[in-house]
């Protein structure tokens, strides 16, 4: 029996197929729990249109929430369980890395924090405190915004096949998202004396993975993307050079963010120390999983050899400001401090820019407050070496 294909249309669930005369047909597949917590699904093919399938779609969909195939829609269906129904509904129809990082965001955040939540009994409070509150220190509120929408698309298709009655969450209250301007340079950068305590801190009370994260991002000023994605192959210790090339978030992983930020970066003797004694912690931890090193590992892993978590970098900076004080900053406040402190050692621009991954023009329009007081300094160098009396 040939086995046909299934190509999505625009309509959910319905799909069209070509049969072995080579007509196009039209077939519905429908996903659902029975009243047993069971994934179930009803399906069927040869129709002439697609709006005979829809409406054999919908005539379906009433039979089973009339209770001839009665779906769990006011007791026991939790959120996880629709969610994933309604990722796979939505699957034929994404392209590209919307899948993974769709994905990423119903394993990260919605099943950990709300997926135990009956999805009749998921009220606005409880979404507002339990999800939305909860991501505000450990992410941005942009990728807040999209948790929160894709999550929005969810309860809308619970609405529309009549699972839920309305969808409540759609007032609730997201962090406010500020403009990008250098205004974000402005506080979000450490001095010298505080990058020291910082890192102090951070030695005394983090795993060694941990430490070196912060470590590298104040030392290099790279985004905190790009030393997600860095792998082993990519640091060379005989040349002590790190190569940036790819970018790494909840989104999944990716080329550089520009042209510019593929580039190479100088190791100082105490970095590459740092590093050969963190690439020795994770054979280490490795070996005690039963595990091999290999040259293409992610650099940053947690204790059970994972990929670090995405927001650790933001969480042990909030652990250190509740601990011990430590002034707050944001992941990006490290490159930040890198950049200030380099302009005031009078670093040249070009350098720092080619470190950092920009051109010198965005440096000098990003840092400008920097700048200006560097030219204060060196007019007042000249005025004590020039008498002017």
């Amino acid at each position: 029996m040939v086995r046909i294909t299934l190509n999505p249309t625009k309509k959910e669930n319905i799909y069209w197929y070509l049969n072995t005369d080579k007509t196009k047909k039209f077939a519905y597949r429908y996903r659902f729990y029975d009243h047993n917590g069971k994934r179930r699904e009803k399906k069927r093919q040869n129709f002439n249109t697609s709006l005979e399938a829809e409406r054999a779609l919908t005539a379906i969909k009433a039979t089973i929430l009339n209770g001839g195939e009665k779906i769990v829609v006011n007791e026991n269906m939790i959120v996880s369980q629709w969610v994933e129904i309604y990722f796979e509904r939505k699957l034929p129809h994404w392209q590209g890395t919307t899948p993974k990082s769709y994905r990423n965001i119903i394993n990260n955040y919605i099943t950990p924090l709300i997926g135990q939540y009956k999805l009749s009994r998921l009220t606005k409070n409880i979404y507002q405190s339990e999800f939305v509150d909860k991501l505000v220190p450990i992410a941005a509120p942009k990728s807040i915004e999209t948790y929160h929408n894709f999550f929005v698309g969810c309860i809308n298709a619970a609405v529309e096949d009549e699972i839920l009655e309305r969808n409540r969450i759609l007032k609730a209250e997201l962090p406010r998202i500020k403009k990008q301007n250098n205004d974000e340079v402005e506080g979000n950068y450490l001095t010298p004396t505080e990058l020291e305590y910082l890192l102090q801190c951070v030695k005394r009370s983090c795993d060694m993975s941990r430490y070196t994260l912060i470590a590298i991002l104040a030392a290099t000023g790279m985004r905190r993307g790009e030393a997600k994605a860095l792998r082993w192959s990519e640091i060379d210790f005989e040349n002590k050079l790190i190569y940036i090339n790819r970018t790494r978030d909840a989104l999944g992983e990716r080329s550089a963010k520009t042209l510019n930020s593929i580039r190479s970066i100088d190791m100082t003797y105490d970095l590459a120390l740092l590093l050969e004694r963190y690439r020795k912690w994770c054979i280490e931890r490795k070996l005690a999983y039963g595990k091999q090193q290999q040259d293409d590992d992610l650099v940053f892993i947690s204790k059970t050899c994972k990929p670090l978590n995405q927001n650790a970098a933001r969480l042990t900076l909030l652990q250190m400001h509740e601990i011990y004080d430590v002034k707050l900053i944001s992941p990006h406040g490290l490159r930040h401090t890198f950049a200030t402190i380099s302009i005031a050692s009078g670093t040249p621009p070009t350098s720092i820019a080619k470190i950092l991954g920009m051109t010198t023009s965005t440096l000098f329009k990003t840092y400008a407050h920097s700048f200006v007081e560097k030219e204060k300094q060196a007019m007042q160098i000249i005025s004590n070496i020039v008498n002017f009396n």
